[in-house]
């Protein structure tokens, strides 16, 4: 097992000593540096007050609380991940904090088992809309806070979940409305993806063989739906009858998207023992073709189904999806360890220098130069989450593992 305790990959994965030196640097980053940072300046209030607790939408460039009146739900799911998987490894107040966003989310919850879409800072509701991304990320919350908090609650209220979204957002052709009230506005894949991951996540939790059938479900639509068999690729925008909408939209591809959903494959086939390898490769190696610059080594934001730049600059997310890609690829047979520790290298150097201790550049243009007004508070699940697929290949690695 690892320090979380999560089950190992399969097949075993191989870490050399550069790769070992890349993860050393990135948890002294993330335990020394940026968790104390967002921990402090980045959360409100103790877990004694909860009314004043929550995490903050996202930190001003100067790394001081921006505070812009609203708290969505999103965000407060994202940091309860965090600091949850923080406290698994062992950082001091990761606890205390997890525990404080757990209880100011649950001022979210409607009576009728959704949630809401935004609080104020004081927890009272501002938007009652059920947002199928904002749900997805809850799921993934209460999920991984279950490991957690053992007292029973956070899984009743996952399961709940999803049995809610099953009776009131389901589709009759696959998947899940984008919003209820319903609102207008194509299919998108982005919230089904991270529906997945918060399923294999509760699947994980309970072991429960009942609780893997959204994830069958949802992989299932992957396959049939969302996946370009001809192309490679994953598409992004779609019609009430999931074909690809008209124009430019329906050839979009996020090569972010692409390294994402390698990782979930990966992670559906270790958990369930049913695997897509083909679909797993053909992403990846569009991913790798298409996506990333050869120059830099950064990941592009958006292209076309052809591999034509569409937006070239980066997002940090997207780093942190090509390393757990290039990690669940990594072994005997495809040696991906420069890879691996060039987008670490990438992540110490222009995303997380430049800017307060502990923060982060969440965007570059194309000639790699930061731009954005705000710290975004969202980037710290896709942060923790490559750190965790790092931690978890050095882990194995190690004799005796």
């Amino acid at each position: 097992m690892t320090a979380d305790g999560m089950a190992p990959v399969t097949p075993p994965a191989v870490a050399d000593d550069k790769i070992r030196q890349a993860h050393a640097a990135f948890r002294s980053w993330l335990f020394e540096t940026a968790l104390p940072a967002w921990g402090d300046a980045g959360c409100d209030g103790t877990a004694d007050d909860p009314t004043r607790w929550g995490a903050q939408e996202h930190l001003a460039l100067d790394g001081r609380p921006a505070r812009p009146g609203f708290k969505r739900m999103r965000v407060q799911a994202r940091q309860l991940y965090a600091f949850t998987r923080a406290a698994l490894y062992g950082w001091p107040g990761g606890a205390e904090r997890a525990r404080g966003i757990y209880r100011f989310m649950l001022s979210g919850l409607r009576a009728d088992g959704g949630w809401v879409s935004r609080l104020t800072p004081e927890g009272a509701v501002l938007d009652r809309t059920a947002d199928l991304y904002d749900l997805a990320f809850i799921l993934f919350a209460l999920s991984w806070y279950a490991r957690l908090d053992r007292s029973g609650e956070p899984v009743r209220l996952a399961r709940r979940t999803v049995a809610w979204l099953r009776a009131t957002m389901a589709t009759g052709n696959g998947g899940f409305l984008n919003t209820l009230p319903r609102t207008d506005g194509p299919r998108q894949q982005n919230p089904h993806m991270h529906l997945l991951e918060a399923a294999l996540a509760l699947f994980e939790t309970t072991g429960d063989d009942a609780d893997a059938a959204l994830a069958h479900d949802l992989v299932e639509l992957f396959r049939t739906c969302l996946f370009d068999e001809r192309a490679g690729t994953l598409g992004e925008f779609f019609t009430e009858s999931w074909q690809p909408v008209s124009g430019l939209d329906g050839t979009l591809v996020e090569p972010g998207h692409q390294y994402e959903w390698v990782w979930l494959l990966h992670e559906y086939g270790r958990l369930t023992g049913r695997t897509l390898p083909g679909h797993a490769r053909s992403l990846f190696a569009f991913g790798r073709r298409h996506g990333v610059d050869p120059d830099t080594g950064l990941v592009r934001d958006v292209l076309t189904r052809d591999g034509a730049i569409v937006r070239g600059g980066a997002r940090l997310w997207a780093q942190t999806e090509a390393l757990r890609a290039e990690i669940v690829t990594h072994g005997p047979q495809a040696d991906n360890g420069a890879q691996i520790v060039r987008i670490v290298d990438n992540l110490l150097g222009p995303y997380f220098t430049g800017c307060p201790a502990g923060t982060w550049n969440d965007q570059l243009d194309a000639a790699g130069h930061p731009v954005g007004d705000k710290i975004p508070a969202s980037s710290f699940y896709h942060i923790v989450a490559g750190y965790a697929e790092l931690d978890r290949l050095v882990s194995e690695a190690r004799p005796g593992a």
